[in-house]
């Protein structure tokens, strides 16, 4: 019914309205070649603005697509971070039970070290207390030493008078005899005397010798005892220091589970509201799905109107571009004849599906085995309807969708890594897979005239109408000529 509007407020006349005074047959085609023309023009504007929505919703699916794929590899991620935090989390609760345990069996352990180095303490007294006793025995033994050479010396001098007396008791005579009895007998103890000293004096040397080997022992022993002492102090202090480290692992693997804990919880969190976001996501996916689809009806719609007004032989503002598109069509399929008559190419070559992929092309380009022949004889063909200022496209495209050799201002060599101006200036010897290039490589009909939203690259579209016309080599269906005008 609101088409049927859409033709009243055309101007189209109702079949119950009386025709107006003096009209006749002629006004009233008159009136409906205008309405028809109306309806071409209405419907090929509206076309192009469906044309231009219905991009947009592909442009709104694809980047829904992406960010549905974009939520499953972030859940995906966040899933790994909740694993990868469940080690974390065991491996800090095993830290934390490894320090508490050490913790016990140092706390266990700390009266019996401390004990051990009260004992090692003790030792290092007792070894300087023998020192000093020693030093004490060396100073009694030189003493000793110097009594007994002075009781040598008495010897001597005892023995010197023993001589003495034996003279005068040998000048005495008889009268002396006695005197010189008792003078031998102190000359004999003073011999033994002076033998017992020298023993003494050997002796005392021998000890005075071995004491000194031992205060020099001693000495070194103390040395060695205030070694053992100072790490003994050290040893006290580092397990004091070992004791409270051991406390603060213990602190911050608590601390370290608790947030651990913690992330753990926002991870599940986080991936329960990813997993309704996808789910959301999907659900207007869908409904953006039904709404292409419907707009793909309607644009449908639009087009057949478009074809169904100018497949008359009433002249619309598309009807020059249709024979122009229909004429090159024919220009084409007489030159691809011609050259499989001439042996300039064989047909088998001429129907080659076979896209060969060329390497470090972005968009990506093929090759196949008439892109030679067709970049040598369509130019010619090609480009002298670019002379009209209305038209900026016309070119061939094989009925896969396969543009070998575009028009020249677009044909130019790719450059590396700058896909957006290879995307608008490159745009030969690719397979085009939009909509429109489909429907005009697979048309078989006289003319197929439809909106055309032409990705330019960098986000940049031009809204335009697309004409093509089948090409025909021998009877069999080759694929098409396309013209993008703006009338």
């Amino acid at each position: 019914m609101a088409f049927i509007d859409f033709l009243k407020g055309r101007g189209l006349p109702r079949a119950s309205s009386p025709p107006q005074r003096g009209a006749g047959r002629d006004a009233r085609e008159h009136a409906l070649a205008q309405a028809i023309r109306g309806v071409s023009e209405e419907t090929s504007q509206l076309g192009l603005e469906v044309s231009d929505v219905h991009g947009n919703v592909d442009d709104t699916a694809a980047q829904m697509e992406r960010e549905a794929r974009l939520f499953q590899e972030l859940r995906e991620s966040c899933q790994r971070l909740s694993e990868a935090n469940k080690v974390v989390d065991a491996a800090a609760r095993n830290a934390q039970h490894v320090s508490g345990a050490a913790r016990a069996d140092m706390r266990r352990s700390e009266d019996r070290i401390r004990d051990a180095l009260q004992r090692i303490a003790g030792l290092s007294t007792s070894v300087r207390e023998i020192e000093s006793d020693l030093e004490h025995l060396n100073e009694a033994m030189q003493r000793v030493t110097k009594v007994a050479r002075g009781i040598g010396a008495i010897a001597k001098q005892t023995n010197l008078l023993a001589l003495n007396a034996s003279i005068e008791a040998a000048r005495a005579g008889d009268a002396g005899q006695g005197f010189a009895v008792v003078a031998e007998q102190v000359k004999s103890l003073a011999a033994q005397t002076s033998e017992a000293t020298g023993d003494m004096d050997r002796t005392l040397q021998n000890l005075t010798e071995q004491t000194q080997e031992l205060i020099t022992v001693g000495h070194q022993s103390t040395r060695r005892a205030q070694r053992v002492e100072q790490a003994t102090g050290q040893m006290q202090s580092l397990f004091e220091q070992l004791e409270h480290s051991m406390g603060a692992v213990d602190s911050e693997s608590a601390r370290i589970a608790e947030a651990v804990q913690e992330i753990d919880t926002q991870s599940e969190r986080t991936i329960e509201r990813f997993d309704d976001n996808t789910a959301e996501l999907e659900a207007s996916h869908a409904d953006l799905e039904r709404g292409r689809a419907q707009i793909d009806r309607f644009l449908a719609f639009t087009e057949d109107l478009m074809n169904l007004a100018n497949a008359s032989d009433l002249e619309t503002e598309d009807t020059p571009y249709i024979h122009r598109v229909m004429e090159v069509a024919r220009q084409v399929s007489e030159r691809f004849e011609a050259a499989i008559r001439a042996g300039e190419i064989s047909e088998a070559d001429l129907f080659d599906r076979d896209y060969q992929p060329i390497p470090g092309t972005d968009p990506q380009q093929y090759q196949t085995r008439f892109v030679a022949f067709t970049d040598r004889v369509l130019p010619e063909i090609q480009e002298p309807p670019l002379e009209d200022a209305h038209i900026s496209g016309c070119f061939v495209i094989d009925n896969r969708g396969y543009i070998p050799t575009h028009n020249r201002h677009v044909s130019h060599p790719q450059r590396p890594g700058d896909p957006q101006w290879n995307a608008r200036h490159a745009r030969q010897r690719r397979i085009w897979e939009d909509r429109t290039a489909q429907s005009a490589a697979r048309n078989e009909q006289p003319f197929l005239l439809q909106t055309y939203r032409r990705d330019m690259g960098g986000g940049r579209f031009d809204l335009i109408r697309d004409v093509s016309a089948p090409v025909r080599v021998r009877g069999k269906h080759w694929g098409a000529v396309r013209m993008l005008y703006e009338p």
